[in-house]
């Protein structure tokens, strides 16, 4: 996957960063995130984490979710309150 999340970091840098922790040389981190296999992919979003998810994907499937996770951050569904005032 390492190739595919350099394209996608390439190709997105103007929306989202990238960054890649090498959990073999970095336990203290890999402990504190909670990482027991890899690939596993941790998204962020003002330092709180907002979704994470694991394994081997297609390049689309792993920008749709990426994509599909800041659009649930940045754009948050209306709330029953917030539809019932339109």
């Amino acid at each position: 996957m390492k190739p595919v999340v350099s394209e996608i970091a390439l190709e997105y840098r103007d929306v989202f960063t990238v960054a890649k922790l090498e959990v073999n040389q970095n336990l203290v981190k890999t402990t504190e995130y909670g990482i027991r296999g890899t690939p596993t992919y941790i998204l962020f979003y003002e330092g709180k984490e907002v979704s994470r998810f694991f394994g081997a994907m297609p390049k689309e499937t792993l920008v749709n979710r990426v994509l599909a996770a800041l659009i649930s951050v940045i754009a948050p569904p209306l709330t029953e309150e917030e539809t019932d005032s339109e």
